[in-house]
């Protein structure tokens, strides 16, 4: 049984709701397991999901059919807000990639809140800012014909890495995330080690000469 002080915790973890004195008693506990896919409606209402524990991947379904993977959502993300004001549905898919706790409560309730809060409202709008520099990015990154120029820039922009990649992420979902076939994936991986540019340890892509793998980009 979730107890109200962890789904305070959670809140707090928040970079959108945290600090903002939101209050919790409106709020659901829900359980997913790994591969379930979420919904930000339920019971017919929309709603606002932030996650306590666990993680999920966020998808876009490509007209071909194929998913892409556009981000992954940890403890304090929330998902179901971008469209918070509009009733335009985010044409995304949410799946659990482990088992999962969420804390859900009604779009109205945030509404409600951030109509009184102005700090709140604000972090909102810097929320969608965010979100649009990252998809205008990613729509840039998606139009890029070169497999080994979108490997590149995915590992030069990943932040916050120490410069070594891959542990919690499958080469499957890597080429997902860069719109490329698995073979084109270990192609470009093998021509980047032999070049000495990276090296492939325990799992992980490690950055050698990130000043030269810059260099590719603007070849």
């Amino acid at each position: 049984m979730i107890r109200e002080e962890e789904i305070k915790a959670a809140v707090e973890a928040s970079p959108l709701l945290g600090g903002c004195n939101l209050s919790v008693s409106g709020m659901n506990v829900k359980y997913c397991h790994k591969g379930q896919i979420v919904s930000d409606r339920q019971k017919n209402e929309e709603i606002i999901g932030l996650v306590m524990e666990g993680s999920m991947d966020v998808y876009s379904i490509a007209l071909d059919g194929r998913e892409i993977l556009l981000s992954q959502l940890e403890r304090g993300d929330c998902f179901g807000v971008v469209n918070l004001l509009t009733n335009t549905e985010f044409p995304t898919v949410l799946r659990c990639r482990t088992d999962t706790t969420l804390a859900t409560m009604p779009k109205s309730q945030l509404l409600a809140v951030m109509e009184k809060n102005s700090e709140l409202a604000l972090r909102y709008a810097g929320f969608c800012n965010r979100k649009m520099q990252f998809l205008i990015r990613r729509i840039e990154f998606l139009t890029m014909q070169s497999g080994k120029k979108k490997l590149v820039q995915y590992l030069l922009e990943e932040p916050d890495k120490g410069r070594a990649f891959g542990k919690n992420v499958s080469r499957d979902e890597l080429a997902s995330i860069l719109g490329i076939s698995r073979a084109s994936l270990f192609r470009e991986l093998a021509s980047l080690t032999k070049q000495g540019l990276i090296a492939l340890r325990d799992g992980e892509i490690c950055l050698l000469r990130p000043d030269e793998l810059e260099e590719i980009l603007y070849a």
